[in-house]
């Protein structure tokens, strides 16, 4: 079957994982700037974490996960070793059907 249904208009492609972890991290850096923080977005990150955020003199480094990718221990460790050498906290978020959660592991 063709990409065009039959009332002629084009079904909904499924989204890379690529762009659902693009989306996530600009949504969680939205809500963090509406908090009054200000982030700065890792593009293409392959470092340890996705967005720097600092507020009020505090710096905070986080990881973001969209849908049913998970945090291996790898990960934590990573994320970890780079908040201590900047003197940081360090969150993993996940965004998953629209809800945020967050879990400090520095």
């Amino acid at each position: 079957m063709s990409i065009w249904n039959i009332f002629g208009g084009r079904r909904r492609q499924r989204s890379s994982s690529y762009s659902q972890g693009t989306r996530a991290e600009r949504r969680i850096a939205e809500r963090l700037r509406s908090k009054g923080y200000v982030v700065r977005q890792s593009r293409a990150s392959r470092g340890p974490y996705d967005l720097y955020a600092l507020k009020g003199g505090r710096k905070s480094l986080i990881q973001v996960k969209s849908g049913s990718s998970s945090f291996s221990r790898a990960d934590r460790t990573r994320l970890r070793a780079a908040a201590r050498s900047k003197r940081a906290k360090a969150y993993l978020m996940r965004v998953k059907r629209g809800r945020i959660t967050s879990r400090i592991v520095y």
